[in-house]
């Protein structure tokens, strides 16, 4: 995946190794510009030093580094640092060559549901510019640079197979621009020739002009509306009410960055984009009992305010809210004229608890107030006066001897309080001592309610010491994430992609487990502090990844075939075949959209191959059912002359697509029921010597063509009763064909090609658990006897989907044995079911994904080869699945069908 998925600081930190890994080309000086000029106002963030490497230094060595570089993304970025130092010589000539020069890392939306970096380093004046050239020089072997225009602007690209992305770079003026993401380059080569159009220095003037410099190890230069984007992205709600409503206050920060004793500190101060300064002072003096007896240890995200009045909230009203009129009108006139604002502190405690399954988020409100009674009376006042009843008759119920009665308003607090406070559809209302109670439902009202008088408080429980602490009374705004309890509402409600990342590194990212804000009211401003606490306990990596639907279509009836996917010859997209229990073909889009149904004569037996039928670039998809082959283009039109039907009375099994030399002059290979095997022409007629050709027993698996270097044609049969046949092209019986494997066969092969026909292989297992290797010369070059558990033991060779990578599998009844090519057990995996499947998908080394389909239970496992669920619970299923790597978001997308649906999931690497 595009996106790079760390936490925000993590990667502000993780980027500098990026950007400083790939920074090579002959400098050209015309004029100094400042690389922040070149930047999209849509960053999400900008960091901005004048020492990166010393700031990656210090990050790596602090305490929480260890757990955090297992991810991939810190690994390769440590691992192409240390690369880059060796390049430069090492002894610190590296971070010699980079230090005193602007290093910015800014982080820009870049889709839907995906974010990148962009680096820029802003060369000084008299840099020895020797260094570039030299890196250039000693670029990795297996690599190139390649070069386009953009605009006039010479853009380099740098491919390396130790890379999954081209990374772009650039040099306007004296900036060195850099990305994966290449239309960021782009970007900013179009905002250095324009200076007409707002970029992130222009737009957010208010903090240059606050702080022009950096400091230290770098300033974070961030803004609520780029947090909102982040949080817009990752999110699968689109509503997001509170996000968006921060997103609207046009609060940014100057936020310098510290290390200490297990934290990360962020301390600075906030400007106010529009101008409009918001009041946080705060009372003075010795509080009560103290709003921290009052927050339940179920909270995970907590916000404080320590207000002298809370008419101090208006000015940090949110202008998006949407209020009533209507009741907006009824809180004035008999709240808020009342006098219902004059009688509270200015402390409030807003608790979002953590999440329990899918229900609905559970939220608290604590509002401090001097005349608790006279506050209820109002309330029950207002709360008459909307049902135009007497006092008296307002519902109550009781709880823990506490007095409780609801508002049927929605988002009553929100009304009452100036936009703030979303999230309720009732309010539950009592009071405690000098605190009014607001709950967004009775079953909050209650688990808080029991949470206080059994002391589960974080004032009460020695393990939220450090909660306490976060909180200051010295301060106007606390702002508190429990991450470990958080954690469980930010995977609910992540879009897929996000929310597989975050449970497959959730160790790793939760031992980050405190994040506090504090804003302080001074004289020159708003400080703000930002601090992440982290464990520094050791952590136990779990594999616990519950995959959601990323996407889902429903048909009218049970499907029986597919998915498969093809490719979409106009836009390259990928598109899928699916068949139902009527026998009609569905093409759907990249979008799960339909294309086009086609009713046919039965189920589909082969694979969807696509062909050039008329040699114009238009691909068609060829299949066969159990009687026709057919030929479809993708508007569901049969080509002329299709379907074909080579035989009466005996059924179809197996269909594969021969194209001898490549130039569109297609043959298709059919093997049938009764063991007979058709060779047909381009237009579907047989041809002589295969028209048929008798074979002793049906196909174990679809027939093919082979063509080996120094060997030339092979036409492979490997029959059910054991005998693998190999013919020419015309039919004709090569020297040792047939040849005996053993008394049966169910399973596929695989061709191991060695050069010569003594030493190319075809590979597989009998139904006994012989491992045979068969050569083209047609002579058993190798058997192995595989351990035989019992007799109902089933073994299969499973290949990969580009027949390149296998493995055997030994089925017993409750287990599944795989096993190398060797074989040599890899892993066992418990299962109790007598109808199984297997598929292996493998992109590499260590990239690949060992399948089981559960045919009775209708489940889906996958498995990594070291047999470790990917998945902490199956995928539903009812066949095989479809899986692609897409090597630009580091992910891979899985295609399942399940009953009537086709659904598809996303699984982060």
């Amino acid at each position: 995946m595009r996106v790079i998925r760390v936490l925000l600081i993590i990667f502000i930190l993780a980027g500098v190794a990026g950007g400083g890994f790939y920074i090579y080309q002959k400098y050209y000086q015309f004029s100094n510009k400042s690389a922040l000029e070149l930047i999209a106002p849509d960053a999400v963030f900008v960091f901005e030093t004048e020492q990166p490497v010393f700031a990656w230094n210090q990050l790596m060595s602090q305490p929480f580094w260890d757990r955090m570089s297992d991810m991939p993304s810190l690994q390769n970025a440590a691992n192409q640092l240390q690369l880059l130092d060796s390049l430069f010589g090492q002894e610190g000539e590296m971070e010699k060559a980079l230090r005193g020069n602007q290093f910015v890392l800014s982080m820009h939306p870049i889709g839907k549901e995906e974010f990148d970096f962009l680096y820029a380093i802003a060369l000084g004046s008299g840099t020895d510019f020797e260094f570039l050239e030299n890196l250039e020089s000693k670029i990795p072997p297996l690599s190139q640079i390649n070069t386009r225009n953009y605009s006039n602007v010479t853009i380099k690209e740098f491919q390396s197979l130790d890379l999954e992305r081209n990374l772009s770079y650039t040099l306007i003026n004296n900036v060195l621009i850099i990305s994966y993401t290449s239309f960021l380059v782009e970007e900013a080569i179009r905002y250095s020739q324009n200076s007409g159009i707002d970029n992130f220095k222009s737009r957010y003037k208010e903090l240059f002009d606050a702080q022009p410099k950096t400091k230290g190890l770098g300033i974070v230069r961030v803004s609520s509306q780029g947090f909102a984007r982040l949080a817009e992205g990752i999110s699968r709600d689109q509503d997001l009410d509170m996000i968006k409503s921060f997103g609207r206050s046009n609060v940014a920060a100057n936020l310098e960055l510290k290390f200490s004793d297990e934290k990360i500190i962020l301390d600075g101060l906030a400007v106010f984009v529009d101008g409009k300064e918001v009041d946080f002072s705060h009372k003075t003096g010795v509080q009560g009992r103290g709003v921290n007896q009052f927050v339940s240890n179920r909270t995970s995200v907590y916000f404080n305010y320590n207000l002298k009045s809370p008419r101090q909230l208006k000015g940090i009203q949110d202008v998006g809210f949407q209020f009533k009129s209507t009741l907006k009108g009824d809180v004035d006139k008999n709240l808020i004229q009342r006098g219902f604002l004059e009688d509270l502190t200015g402390e409030l405690g807003y608790m979002l608890f953590e999440l329990s399954g899918t229900e609905q988020q559970d939220r608290i409100l604590l509002i401090n107030t001097e005349s608790p009674e006279q506050q209820i009376k109002l309330l029950k006042e207002f709360n008459s006066g909307l049902d135009k009843m007497d006092i008296s008759l307002v519902p109550v119920d009781y709880y823990r001897d506490q007095e409780i009665f609801v508002v049927v308003a929605e988002e009553f607090p929100a009304h009452l309080f100036e936009g703030k406070f979303v999230g309720f559809p009732d309010t539950y209302i009592t009071a405690l001592d000098d605190y009014l109670i607001f709950a967004n439902s009775s079953k909050a009202m209650k688990i808080y309610l029991d949470d206080y008088f059994n002391d589960n408080t974080w004032g009460k429980s020695v393990s939220f010491k450090n909660m306490l602490e976060s909180i200051s009374p010295n301060v106007g705004f606390n702002f508190t994430i429990n991450i470990p309890k958080f954690y469980s509402s930010l995977v609910e409600v992540s879009s897929p992609n996000w929310k597989a990342f975050f449970q497959k590194y959730a160790p790793q990212l939760t031992s980050i487990d405190l994040m506090t804000m504090q804003v302080r009211q001074q004289d020159k401003g708003s400080q703000v502090n930002l601090e992440f606490g982290y464990n520094p306990q050791p952590i136990k990596a779990i594999a616990d990844v519950v995959l959601s639907e990323n996407r889902s279509v429903q048909f009218e009836n049970m499907l029986v075939y597919g998915p498969r996917s093809i490719q979409n010859f106009v836009d390259r997209s990928t598109e899928f075949v699916v068949q139902d229990t009527e026998n009609v073909l569905h093409l759907l889009s990249s979008d799960g959209e339909p294309v086009f149904s086609l009713e046919l004569d039965s189920k589909i037996v082969s694979q969807i191959y696509q062909v050039d039928y008329f040699r114009n670039g238009k691909l068609q998809m060829l299949f066969a059912t159990s009687e026709q082959v057919y030929i479809v283009d993708r508007l569901g039109s049969l080509v002329q002359g299709f379907p074909v039907k080579p035989t009466e009375g005996d059924l179809i099994t197996h269909l594969n697509l021969v194209d001898y030399n490549n130039d569109r002059d297609y043959r298709y290979f059919l093997g049938t029921e009764s063991g007979n095997l058709f060779l047909l022409d381009r237009v579907g007629k047989g041809l002589d010597g295969w028209n048929p050709l008798k074979i002793n027993a049906p196909l174990a698996t679809k027939p093919a063509h082979h063509r080996i270097a120094g060997v030339g044609d092979r036409m492979l049969g490997l029959a059910t009763n054991g005998e693998l046949y190999f013919f020419s092209r015309r039919g004709e019986a090569e020297l040792g064909s047939p040849i005996r494997l053993g008394n049966a066969v169910d399973s596929d092969y695989i061709l191991v090609e060695r050069g010569s026909a003594r030493d190319t292989r075809v590979v597989t297992i009998t139904s006994d658990g012989e491992i045979v290797h068969t050569n083209l010369r047609g002579e058993v070059a190798f058997r192995n006897q595989l351990e035989r558990p019992d007799r109902e033991s089933k073994f299969n060779l499973v290949k990969d989907q580009k027949d390149d990578r296998y493995l055997f599998t030994v089925h017993e009844f409750n287990k599944v044995t795989a096993l190398n090519p060797d074989g040599k057990e890899l892993f066992v995996v418990d299962i109790f079911s007598e109808n199984l499947t297997f598929q292996l998908f493998s992109f590499g080394a260590d990239r690949n994904i060992f399948v089981v389909v559960d045919r009775d239970q209708e489940f889906i496992f996958l498995y990594n080869l070291k047999g470790e669920l990917l998945n902490s619970r199956p995928l539903g299923g009812t066949g095989t699945i479809d899986l692609r790597h897409v090597a630009s978001q580091n992910e891979y997308v899985i295609y399942v069908r399940e009953g009537n649906r086709f659904k598809e999931y996303k699984l982060p690497l």
